[in-house]
């Protein structure tokens, strides 16, 4: 009996002892961790930043620009993750969102800010510290395609637009030592050169869906709906939007306009290059494909220039992407730090030597790339496609309505009636 129980001592004490032990360890464990701190003892904060830089901008991102902010941000490590743009890349930030697994910040296509910031995913900075100086310093309408119900949601980081390039044999040809500035002076130099070779065409444009054709549209004085994006009817059935698509339809009826828009033939780049088209337009990635590729020595048979214009100064459309801030970030106060940073003239100058067109007006005529200069001119003659949550959906709208027009499927009055309505519907859910 004493046996068992002095066993039964010897385990409470050995149990004990091991307790003891154990919370002993843990106390000591907890005395002894420390926070990374930078050299003036503050503690580093990592923030997640999701890109979709291509490898050499994200060479040049991580060897030159990371180290630039991080020397003068000590206290802040950026953990860049590229992710690829693809069809799914939206539906997986999405789905990271409700996961609560989204980054920091973001570099965002700008069409999707609205559709984010609709979400709630977003923070508003309307209100943060130095953003109304901050919005100020940004080229034309750019800063516009963060707009949500009146409030800002994101900066943009870089841009690109669609600038005219001419074949200037044909500029020659049709007695013309400038790009024509109106088009009207387009229009009459390509019926000089039909006359003497019929196959030619004045204009090309890609497709009929709103990146290709708003640039016309809008030039033309055609209007998609209200300043304040809440309607289409009055507005896209206008009288003036339905004169601008008649002229749209009457270039494509007279072969002004060549049937790529409506998917034919010549292609836009072919047609410009090996001269069957007087005039497309095209973002700056046309140049930077070309001059590496079988065409490098047919570039230097075109000329830049801005778009020419119409009932309204030759309008282009705006695209790129723009800088957000997720609203469950832990850490908005560093992670919006790193975005005014981004937009300062260092980082948007070395990263314009990638190919990317920057966004500030600083760096129009200080930058490297001469062909820069002509898109900059025209990026503060570009509007944003209307920054709303349901565009996706809407441009689709667009581009069909336009394709029933100029291929006689529909009348001008009956495709914007009808696509008016559709849209106002779309507008109501944002």
């Amino acid at each position: 009996m004493m046996n068992s129980s002095y066993r039964l001592l010897a385990f409470l004490v050995i149990v004990g002892m091991l307790i003891s032990g154990c919370m002993q360890v843990k106390l000591v464990s907890d005395n002894d961790s420390t926070e990374t701190k930078d050299q003036s003892g503050e503690p580093i904060i990592e923030l997640v930043f999701w890109h979709t830089y291509s490898e050499l901008e994200i060479e040049v991102f991580n060897s030159r620009v990371l180290p630039l902010f991080e020397a003068e941000f000590p206290h802040i490590k950026i953990n860049a993750v590229r992710k690829d743009h693809t069809g799914q890349l939206k539906d997986n930030v999405l789905a990271a969102v409700a996961d609560n697994k989204q980054p920091d910040v973001m570099r965002m296509d700008i069409i999707w800010v609205p559709e984010f910031a609709k979400s709630g995913s977003l923070t508003d900075i309307s209100n943060l510290e130095n953003f109304s100086a901050i919005r100020e310093k940004f080229i034309g309408s750019l800063i516009q395609s963060n707009i949500y119900k009146g409030k800002y949601y994101g900066v943009p980081v870089n841009a690109n637009t669609r600038a005219a390039i001419f074949n200037k044999k044909l500029l020659q040809e049709a007695g013309l030592d400038h790009p024509p500035e109106t088009f009207q002076e387009l229009i009459e130099a390509t019926r000089r050169l039909q006359k003497e070779r019929p196959e030619i065409y004045g204009i090309g444009i890609c497709c009929s869906n709103v990146w290709g054709s708003l640039p016309y549209f809008w030039t033309f004085g055609g209007q998609l709906m209200d300043q304040n994006y809440t309607r289409a009817s009055g507005f896209l059935n206008g009288e003036a939007s339905q004169a601008a698509l008649q002229k749209m339809k009457d270039g494509l009826d007279e072969g002004i306009i060549s049937p790529s828009i409506i998917g034919g033939e010549p292609g836009t780049w072919d047609g410009i290059l090996k001269g069957q088209l007087l005039m497309i337009d095209e973002p700056h990635w046309f140049y930077t494909v070309n001059e590496t590729g079988p065409n490098k020595e047919l570039l230097e048979g075109v000329e830049i220039a801005l778009l020419p214009s119409d009932v309204t100064i030759g309008t282009s459309v705006i695209g790129g992407e723009n800088l957000v801030l997720f609203e469950n970030s832990s850490y908005k106060k560093e992670a919006w730090q790193f975005i005014q940073w981004m937009v300062t003239e260092e980082p948007q100058k070395i990263m314009s030597e990638t190919g990317l067109i920057p966004t500030i007006k600083n760096l129009k005529g200080n930058n490297e790339n001469p062909i820069f200069d002509v898109y900059l001119d025209q990026l503060d003659r570009a509007n944003p496609r209307p920054p709303v949550p349901a565009w996706t959906e809407i441009e689709d709208v667009f581009a069909r309505m336009l394709e029933r027009i100029l291929t006689d499927e529909q009348t001008i009055t009956e495709a914007v009636d009808e696509a008016a309505l559709i849209i106002d519907g779309l507008l109501l859910e944002q």
